[in-house]
């Protein structure tokens, strides 16, 4: 994942400003604007902190039972100290109240600590994010917003909730004029190859075996460009997943960021969803979906990730995560949709996820996107049903109409003698 430029560039202006307000002896009407500033910064309501989740806000596998245990989510322990955040700012730097660059999360973050500071009051680059958290948002007027840290992979040997991936955070804002959004963070990995739970015939409203499941973390999503020629984020990649005795989900890719208003700028990617691998019986594994790419008014529109790849031995069934649907547009390009995750199966039935529908235009001459590929569907002995096309994206009055997406292929199981 790209990091956005911090290269500590300033605006002359601001520093001659700052520089005469010192050197030759600041008017008061400008010592009193500047303390009206840190008036309002210093009387300003505490920052809304957002608790920093951690395992995938997938939702449950449609084959489970409501209420099972495996819907809940775990956070991470909040903390009352926040790097990225201090309580006294410098006015000018790195974590400066009036122009600098935000903090970055520190790698050993826990909760609200994981997000990465916001910039200053006129310009800076936002801080980055880490262990899921959301990147730091540019300054009003200028600078990139930061990325979305990566959510955290679970570990060998785990148990329960602490299998599943993390969750991706967004990335942050652009400043207004040309700043870019920041790249959403990727899913973590879910893995789980220790539990062995056998489900109970017994108790019909309760699925024990459900503790053997795994899910990826979802991508955080992309954040916005600026308003003047501001480029959307790319939306962060879902976790892959994997069971050795239950079934497993990819997570969902995440949303691209949406471009500025005014010129021809690009919106961000849709994030592609994760892989899911099955080993067990009688079990399923799905893709994840992929991202929705980022709306652009006259520029491109981002293009919806790829769905996830499914892969099961066994008599295990698999289905390709579907594709994502392409950014729309005003007048611009509208993003394609993406492609249906492929899916492939031993004894068991494999079918290929959708493609994405193609964006839309809305404009008098904006074009629609392509409709992505359906995944193809592969089984040794079972069906293979390949996935079908997505849809064209319509143009506007005067502009043209993407085409459709081609199905997938499937495969014919081999003659039994």
């Amino acid at each position: 994942m790209g990091k956005h430029s911090k290269s500590g560039a300033r605006s002359m202006s601001v520093r001659t400003y700052l520089a005469a307000g010192v050197t030759a002896g600041v008017t008061s009407a400008a010592m009193a604007g500047i303390g009206t500033l840190m008036l309002d910064y210093d009387a300003a309501p505490a920052p809304v902190t957002h608790q920093i989740q951690l395992v995938n806000d997938e939702d449950v596998l449609w084959w489970q039972q409501a209420g099972s245990h495996n819907d809940k989510k775990v956070a991470a322990a909040d903390t009352s100290a926040d790097p990225a955040r201090p309580a006294l700012r410098p006015m000018i730097g790195t974590g400066g109240w009036l122009y600098g660059d935000g903090v970055d999360a520190a790698a050993d973050c826990t909760g609200t600590a994981c997000n990465g500071g916001d910039a200053g009051l006129l310009g800076g680059n936002g801080g980055d994010g880490a262990n899921g958290g959301s990147g730091g948002n540019a300054g009003k007027w200028f600078g990139n917003g930061g990325n979305g840290g990566n959510g955290v992979d679970a570990k060998e040997g785990c148990t329960g909730s602490a299998c599943n991936g993390g969750a991706g955070g967004a990335g942050g804002e652009g400043g207004k004029f040309g700043g870019n959004g920041g790249n959403g963070g990727n899913g973590g990995k879910g893995i789980n190859n220790t539990a062995n739970v056998v489900d109970d015939p017994a108790t019909k409203d309760k699925d024990e075996s459900a503790v053997n499941n795994a899910f990826g973390g979802n991508g955080g999503a992309g954040g916005s460009g600026g308003r003047w020629g501001g480029k959307g984020g790319n939306g962060g990649n879902g976790g892959t997943a994997s069971s050795a005795n239950g079934s497993a989900q990819g997570g969902k890719g995440g949303a691209g960021g949406d471009s500025g208003e005014v010129g021809s700028v690009t919106a961000g990617n849709g994030g592609d969803g994760g892989g899911a691998t099955t080993s067990g019986t009688d079990e399923i594994a799905v893709g994840g979906a992929g991202g929705s790419g980022g709306t652009s008014e006259l520029g491109t529109g981002g293009t919806g990730g790829k769905g996830g790849d499914a892969t099961g031995n066994n008599d295990n069934d698999t289905f390709g995560g579907k594709g994502g649907a392409g950014g729309g547009t005003k007048n611009g390009q509208a993003g394609g949709g993406g492609a249906g995750g492929n899916a492939t199966a031993g004894a068991g039935d494999a079918t290929g996820g959708s493609g994405g529908a193609g964006g839309g235009a809305t404009g008098i001459v904006g074009n629609g996107g392509d409709g992505g590929k359906g995944g193809n569907g592969t089984s040794a002995t079972g069906k293979g049903t390949g996935g079908n096309g997505g849809g064209a994206g319509s143009g506007g009055f005067f502009g043209k109409s993407g085409k459709d997406g081609t199905k997938g292929t499937g495969s014919t199981p081999a003659s039994t003698p």
